[in-house]
């Protein structure tokens, strides 16, 4: 079990080093090892950069582990995850590495249990109970009338279609999101096709 510490609220510093899960961000001459979404690891500044997280500290019998978000609402999810009997800190990281807090917030709002367990590690009870203990709490972290929701809907069919072809959500979603680059309104077959051409050259 872990405690949660409102002790770092956020750490501003140079990119360091990009590690699996990780970042280290130098502060005074000090590495800071942030554990951050793989989402988050496809959208860092060049090495060197500065970068700013939103963090939280938990505390754990066997160490400090510093998480760490570019997003307020993230982090609010993120904690809000933790409180979830058999999430946990990693399995709150691995909901945050597939889904945006909007997706999230819109998952949790219509029930979307299907769309919850395709998180690694995340199965049909745990889901249910994201659903249940956080339906009437994560309102305010997410615009159910966000006009983005006919793009999320092309964008979750592509993902759909391509972890049908054995690709996991990680890959597809990062492949997803470097297809829809320059495009406006891409549809879900012009989506697909892109992610795969990517995915292939990879």
């Amino acid at each position: 079990m872990g405690e949660e510490v409102e002790m770092i609220a956020f750490i501003k510093g140079k990119l360091a080093d990009i590690q699996a899960g990780s970042v280290i961000i130098e502060v005074g001459g000090i590495g800071y090892k942030v554990q951050v979404p793989l989402s988050l690891q496809y959208r860092l500044p060049a090495m060197g950069s500065e970068i700013m997280l939103h963090t939280n500290l938990v505390v754990r019998e066997d160490g400090f582990y510093l998480y760490g978000f570019q997003g307020e609402n993230e982090l609010a999810f993120f904690l809000k995850l933790l409180n979830v009997s058999g999430v946990g800190p990693r399995g709150a990281l691995a909901v945050l590495s597939i889904y945006t807090p909007g997706e999230l917030g819109r998952a949790i709002a219509g029930e979307d249990i299907a769309s919850l367990t395709r998180v690694p590690g995340i199965g049909k009870k745990t889901a249910a109970r994201i659903v249940l203990e956080l339906k009437d709490k994560v309102s305010d972290l997410f615009d159910s009338n966000d006009p983005r929701d006919l793009a999320i809907g092309r964008e979750n069919d592509a993902l759909e279609a391509l972890e049908a072809l054995g690709y996991s959500a990680v890959e597809a979603r990062r492949a997803v999101k470097e297809a829809q680059a320059g495009l406006e309104e891409p549809q879900t077959e012009e989506l697909v096709r892109r992610a795969l051409r990517l995915l292939v050259k990879n």
